[in-house]
């Protein structure tokens, strides 16, 4: 049998099943939806190439979830495909091996009421603009009567201890007002919350691949629209549509969001920054830095963790002249609240919002949890990660660690990550230059486009 599955030798599997009366095909994956798992469909549509074959097939699935196989298995699948070719038919053309089913008659019920609009409508902020210079002003950020605004994502979910996504997401929702509809792309921040057959989502959440999301959400914008323009939905119905992605999602669906972002579909885009593809293994990212440790940047004799700088994302997406962008991080927490609800606004009046939050991942980055705020601190006073926002073009710095006398090197940062301490020896002393170099050129160009209001 062939040990790969491409290129598929097809003639060589023909040539050799002309005598073969039946034949039971096992894998250790299943294709969903095709009774079989890859190497029986590739060898179910190879013999039926052939007219003259008659080989009946039956599909077996062992080993799903890490589950032991046995010599005994074997056996027992050469019995039932010699069972099979004696009484010349098939019972069961597809089945899984050793799975033990549970009790059918159990049916999960709901474990939360979803939220309503009263629940997300409080009004606790208030936004003001001024008719002159047409600038927002947040008013009211206050953080006991905001923390005690009832979840869009619920408690219970299985990320890691420490993991930064929700305590951003859930700062970044207490500045939405009303009803939302929420896309996730495929990642740690879907993956974790979508544990069959209970959901984190306390509100209507629509799930698509990395590279789907964002037109996916903008032709459930349109069709909103289009509903309302019919009479079909009422206008005074109100819904903020937000699509949250990893910056893997962004990474595999760069392409799509900016296609998206070119229709200017009425919706937010929030992409969650913790520099990999933490969900398949930590390997690198569009955003992962300069330096930095992955499973697929190594430090060692030869290597110094990735070779490149990272993409400025923000910046590509500010290319496309949306009518509002920003970046966060939950230590500002204020800033963060206040630029959520310039999001709404901006998503619901003019065209599409882009949002970018440095998070946390200690499993990952290998560093302590109880310090991940820290980090992040670090991240933006150092200025790798710094605070702005970007409204119709005009850019404008809303955290300079310089004026505050905080701004320190990025070695403050650096050290603070297991991924990272090999950038404090002297070994690497050439990249950490490399890195300060770019983050003090992308720092000096900011502040540029901060101070000049064409830039």
């Amino acid at each position: 049998m062939p040990n790969v599955i491409r290129p598929f030798p097809a003639r060589e599997i023909r040539e050799c099943m002309k005598n073969i009366k039946a034949l039971c095909v096992a894998d250790r994956q299943e294709s969903a939806g095709g009774w079989g798992g890859n190497m029986s469909l590739e060898i179910k549509a190879a013999l039926k190439d052939d007219p003259g074959n008659r080989t009946l097939i039956i599909s077996r699935v062992y080993g799903l979830g890490g589950k032991e196989f046995y010599v005994e298995d074997a056996i027992d699948m050469l019995r039932e495909a010699m069972g099979v070719a004696k009484k010349g038919k098939v019972d069961v053309l597809f089945e899984y091996v050793g799975a033990t089913p549970g009790d059918l008659s159990y049916v999960p019920g709901p474990t939360q009421a979803p939220l309503t609009r009263e629940d997300t409508s409080r009004h606790l902020l208030t936004l003001t603009k001024d008719e002159n210079t047409g600038k927002l002003d947040v008013k009211g950020v206050s953080a006991r009567p905001l923390n005690e605004l009832p979840k869009r994502i619920s408690q219970g979910h299985s990320a890691c201890s420490g993991c930064g996504i929700f305590p951003g997401l859930d700062t970044f929702f207490k500045g939405i007002e009303g009803d939302v509809v929420v896309l996730f792309h495929t990642g740690c921040g879907m993956v974790v919350t979508t544990g069959y057959p209970y959901t984190s989502h306390n509100v209507t959440y629509i799930h698509n691949l990395f590279q789907s999301g964002a037109p996916t959400l903008g032709g459930v914008v349109e069709a909103f629209r289009e509903r309302q323009r019919r009479g079909e939905i009422p206008d005074s119905e109100d819904i903020t549509f937000v699509m949250i992605s990893g910056d893997g999602g962004m990474d595999i669906g760069m392409g799509h969001a900016i296609g998206t972002a070119l229709r200017n579909h009425k919706m937010i885009l929030l992409e969650y920054d913790n520099q990999g593809y933490m969900n398949t293994g930590a390997q690198l990212s569009f955003s992962t830095p300069l330096g930095h440790a992955t499973s697929t940047s190594h430090v060692g004799p030869y290597q110094s963790g990735n070779q490149l700088h990272h993409k400025d994302t923000v910046q590509i997406m500010a290319a496309c002249n949306l009518p509002y962008i920003f970046t966060g991080i939950v230590t500002q927490y204020r800033d963060l609240i206040k630029k959520a609800v310039k999001a709404q606004y901006y998503a619901k009046n003019e065209g599409m919002v882009y949002g970018k939050i440095l998070i946390t991942c200690p499993l990952e980055w290998k560093s302590e949890e109880k310090i991940g705020l820290e980090i992040l601190q670090a991240a933006t006073d150092s200025c790798f990660f710094p605070l702005y926002e970007i409204v119709h073009g005009k850019t404008t710095i809303s955290y300079n660690p310089e004026e505050k006398g905080k701004k320190v090197p990025v070695t403050e940062w650096l050290k603070l990550m297991g991924k990272t301490k090999h950038l404090l020896k002297p070994d690497f002393k050439e990249v950490v230059e490399r890195l300060q170099k770019e983050v003090d050129r992308r720092w000096e160009r900011l502040k540029a486009m901060h101070e000049h209001p064409l830039l």
